[in-house]
């Protein structure tokens, strides 16, 4: 006569699970045409692509302490081509391009808008964390034979100017309408950028 017997046992172990801290930056523009008399022309939301010269500018910025960048404006410009927007895109290959809409006046200077950004806000922490800032909105005068918009630029950096198809500074981002849209002198484009960070 034999008898047996045995213990099973299973255990599972689950330790230290984690979750990749992610950041994701966007930006967003908003458009108003209104022609000389106030009527709304058109109107238009897009998003932007924040190329890797913009990225490693905003991360030098605030993570760096070597004094590498002073930031000059932002300036926002407009763009006269339907552009392909890439992480590779500078002021170069933009403005240097030919690609800048320059038949606008901003405050009765043929300038570049300034961007004023207002303070940051975040949403809190529950499910995630948003945190924005938006630019007071800037008035674009349209001006000679008016012409073609096609989207936006932001362009930033310890060598950018207001000057329009210089092409100094740190490109910050680029957008394209999604058609383009036409200007007739004594029109007035009113852009606002907004930028997003999400974690």
């Amino acid at each position: 006569e034999k008898g047996g017997f045995g213990d099973n046992a299973t255990i599972t172990l689950n330790a230290g699970a984690q979750s990749n801290e992610e950041l994701g930056v966007h930006g967003h523009y908003h458009v108003e045409c209104r022609d000389k008399d106030g009527n709304l022309k058109w109107e238009e939301k897009f998003p932007n692509l924040v190329v890797a010269a913009g990225k490693q500018l905003l991360l030098d910025t605030l993570l760096r302490t070597s004094g590498t960048y002073t930031t000059v404006g932002p300036f926002l410009g407009l763009t006269n081509a339907t552009l392909t927007p890439a992480a590779t895109d500078t002021m170069t290959t933009l403005v240097g391009g030919g690609k800048e809409f320059t038949n606008y006046t901003v405050g009765g200077s043929a300038v570049r808008g300034t961007a004023s950004f207002a303070s940051a806000t975040s949403s809190g922490t529950t499910p995630s964390n948003v945190t924005t800032s938006t630019a007071t909105a800037i008035t674009y005068t349209i001006t000679g034979a008016g012409g073609t918009v096609y989207g936006c630029f932001l362009v930033t950096g310890s060598s950018a100017v207001s000057t329009q198809g210089n092409t100094g500074g740190t490109l910050y981002s680029v957008g394209n309408f999604s058609t383009a849209k036409v200007t007739t002198a004594g029109d007035t484009v009113a852009v606002t950028y907004s930028t997003t960070a999400t974690s």
